[in-house]
């Protein structure tokens, strides 16, 4: 109970921080005032009492995307069933708040008791999916006690989790063993929860994400704006990037576009107006922004992508990758750029991500300390299409030997009468 409570009082002092830091933080003000009325907007979810409600919770919009495709094929197979997703932080959303897939999209709220009680009242759903990780106590123990099952989807964890090491690990192990079941993405993590967990309540399904990018991939469409810009070059990609990623590409391509018929794609991962124009100014000739039109674009070297949303179909177009957040803020999607086979450049902190280091084994990416590395990376690449064949080849197999998390989840689910 003492432990409850300290856990509780950590997440009202979070509130508070928060709420302090949106005087002056943007992102904050904005995760406050999308809880301003959440209990009205939870209250106005269920307009039948004979509603089925099934319920998604993602950190993000990167646990979101992980878990894209259980609820397309939920609703696909499933259309009585209602699908509500929340989100703790603001980036998911703020994105993701219409999904056509989604009857409802929601803010979750700070973790306290009254909070979770609130929530499962108003919602009453038949099913929980938690995707990944963010175990908020309070939420999961509610569930729990009235029974409704909660399955955790992708889960990845170390010996030194604070899930499983930390002060607080007594009540989580708590919520874990209340899980329905548990699909973790590879078998290490399966040993570690094994030991706090059932172990039959325990399956390696892989990573959902997998299937989401094998199906951006299979769902690919043209671009007659973008094929119009590359106009037959071969295109490098700068992927999420940040302006140290930056930063390195222009001084890679500069030398590049000397010796190589070439062009280059760069999708910031924040999109900020006037960091995009400081670097244009330093190109004003060669530089255009997709905002702009795609006509003007002809002709020109470097394509801006200010908006969100079209970056894992442009890798199809991409002959070389760079993936942004490989230098201190956490390595972003590699998995979208190797389902379209693409030779895939990051920097040197990835060791959180386990994709990044297999797919270094399989010999599908490498990773780039300097410009100077970025610059000799490139143009091995760019000058051997036998070589961007061959990593064609591994990264697209890679993607494919890992896929079937989904249908895997759902069989279990069914057999187990969760969807009635």
């Amino acid at each position: 109970m003492l432990l409850r409570l300290l856990y509780t009082f950590g997440v009202r002092a979070y509130g508070l921080a928060i709420r302090l830091a949106a005087v002056l933080n943007p992102k904050a003000k904005t995760w406050v005032k999308g809880r301003q009325n959440w209990r009205g907007d939870w209250q106005k979810i269920r307009s039948n009492p004979n509603e089925r409600w099934v319920w998604f919770h993602c950190a993000s919009l990167g646990e979101f995307e992980q878990g894209r495709n259980l609820i397309d094929e939920i609703k696909s197979r499933h259309p009585e069933l209602k699908v509500l997703i929340t989100f703790f932080s603001p980036s998911g959303y703020t994105i993701r708040q219409n999904y056509r897939y989604a009857d409802a999209v929601l803010y979750l709220p700070l973790d306290t008791p009254a909070a979770a009680m609130f929530m499962v009242n108003a919602l009453r759903p038949e099913l929980v999916f938690w995707i990944k990780y963010e175990l908020w106590i309070n939420t999961l123990r509610e569930l729990q006690k009235r029974n409704i099952p909660v399955l955790l989807v992708s889960a990845r964890m170390d010996a030194s989790s604070n899930f499983l090491k930390g002060p607080l690990a007594p009540l989580y192990r708590s919520v874990l063993q209340g899980m329905a079941h548990i699909f973790t993405q590879d078998k290490s993590t399966r040993e570690l929860l094994s030991e706090v967990v059932d172990r039959k309540k325990v399956s390696v399904s892989s990573d959902t994400r997998f299937d989401r990018v094998n199906s951006n991939y299979e769902g690919w469409a043209a671009r007659p704006e973008i094929e119009a810009f590359i106009g037959g070059r071969l295109c490098i990609m700068g992927g999420s990037v940040w302006p140290k990623g930056e930063a390195l590409l222009h001084q890679a391509f500069s030398e590049l576009r000397a010796a190589h018929d070439v062009c280059m794609i760069l999708a910031p991962h924040n999109i900020h107006s006037d960091q995009i124009e400081k670097w244009r100014s330093q190109y004003p000739d060669i530089t255009h922004r997709y905002s702009e039109g795609g006509s003007q674009a002809e002709g020109k070297s470097i394509l801006w992508i200010d908006n969100i949303g079209m970056l894992s179909q442009l890798y199809h177009y991409a002959d070389v990758a760079y993936v942004g957040g490989g230098w201190g803020t956490g390595l972003h999607n590699i998995l979208e750029p190797a389902a379209f086979g693409c030779p895939i450049l990051f920097g040197p902190k990835h060791q959180q991500f386990p994709e990044a280091e297999d797919l270094i084994r399989a010999g599908g990416a490498w990773v780039i300390q300097d410009a100077t590395e970025l610059t000799t990376q490139l143009k091995r690449l760019i000058s051997s299409g036998a070589e961007r064949d061959k990593v064609r080849r591994i990264n697209q197999g890679f993607i494919q030997e890992r896929t079937g998390a989904t249908e895997l989840i759902l069989d279990w689910c069914q057999m187990n009468g969760l969807f009635g």
